[in-house]
């Protein structure tokens, strides 16, 4: 598979096209950038000035873009039209309607689009599902993802550009719980700190309800310590999943998984290591080739944009609860 990397972003040098390279099947075939010295660090053979350019190129047979979240809608359907499977870094778009124009473009083209939550391919969530049934019914779920974020002009202030604490950490927690676990809300309440006054959450805690009453809690911040992790509460036990979204950056380098009974002792503890920017490109590489989930990877981020967009309705209303309706994509 030859890859194009649609700008030369801090996580594509960083993490992705290393992944690339790392995979047997996968090659980083060409690099869309205007900038001479980023395009050297990557060494790849094939430089462009223009994404046209280099999407374009027939040779190319899928996409990584890794553009500020508000320019993805655009950069995504250009891509599905000129016949690219794509690979978007999370969230894939900042409103359902967007998704859904997304959505409309892979069934219409029949390439293949994969929103990038890469954390979930790590082998610890696969272990958390095997020793889930032994807490028994969930009664709770909650997670935290945030860091510090000192560079003032950073692009993730830029509410022009899609910034904010939960599009950037906070949709980890939501998709972990939603979608990883299979949490349904039925209404979302969001407060957040600072976006009355800059359009821009630096912290954000989220509640969501279901319609059994059940509830999921998460908080997301870019102004606070370094931490990662999501805990699911049940009638007798429990578990958590320490360095849960970025245990590559963790000290160990190791996801933790402990599942402790209904009086709070530890019973299993788990380290497990594995290579989870590696992982999605092999699933995307297999999803390419046998086409099997397709509609499983649209429909899980139409719900994700569903959801988001729902928290922020919220924030904007001083964190009411806003009804949110079953989601079908057909």
């Amino acid at each position: 598979m030859n890859w194009g990397i649609i700008s030369a972003a801090n996580i594509a040098y960083d993490e992705v096209v290393p992944a690339i390279r790392r995979s047997a099947n996968s090659k980083p075939y060409a690099l869309a950038t205007k900038t001479k010295e980023k395009a050297q660090r990557f060494q790849i053979d094939h430089v462009y000035a223009t994404y046209e350019d280099l999407l374009g190129d027939e040779n190319v047979t899928s996409v990584y873009i890794p553009l500020p979240n508000a320019l993805h809608h655009n950069m995504v359907i250009q891509s599905l039209k000129s016949h690219k499977h794509v690979l978007v870094e999370k969230p894939a778009t900042i409103s359902l309607e967007e998704m859904k124009n997304i959505a409309i473009a892979a069934k219409e083209t029949g390439h293949y689009f994969l929103e990038g939550f890469m954390y979930q391919y790590h082998k610890q969530h696969k272990k958390m599902h095997g020793l889930l049934p032994q807490i028994g019914d969930i009664v709770h779920i909650k997670s935290h993802f945030s860091w510090l974020l000192e560079n003032e002009q950073d692009i993730r202030l830029n509410p022009s550009l899609g910034g904010g604490a939960m599009y950037d950490v906070g949709c980890y927690c939501m998709h972990a719980i939603t979608q990883l676990i299979g949490f349904k809300p039925a209404a979302v309440s969001m407060v957040s700190n600072t976006l009355s006054e800059t359009t821009v959450d630096r912290t954000s805690v989220c509640t969501m309800i279901d319609k059994h009453g059940k509830m999921a809690t998460f908080t997301c911040s870019m102004e606070m310590p370094f931490l990662d992790y999501y805990e699911i509460i049940g009638k007798i036990g429990s578990l958590k999943v320490s360095h849960s979204f970025r245990p590559d950056v963790s000290k160990s380098g190791f996801g933790i998984v402990e599942l402790y009974n209904n009086a709070g002792d530890l019973i299993e503890q788990h380290k497990i290591q594995d290579d989870q920017y590696l992982r999605q490109i092999e699933y995307f590489e297999q999803q390419v080739s046998s086409k099997n989930l397709f509609r499983e990877s649209l429909r899980q981020s139409l719900e994700m944009s569903h959801y988001l967009e729902q928290a922020y309705k919220s924030a904007y209303k001083n964190g009411e609860f806003i009804e949110v309706e079953d989601f079908h994509y057909a």
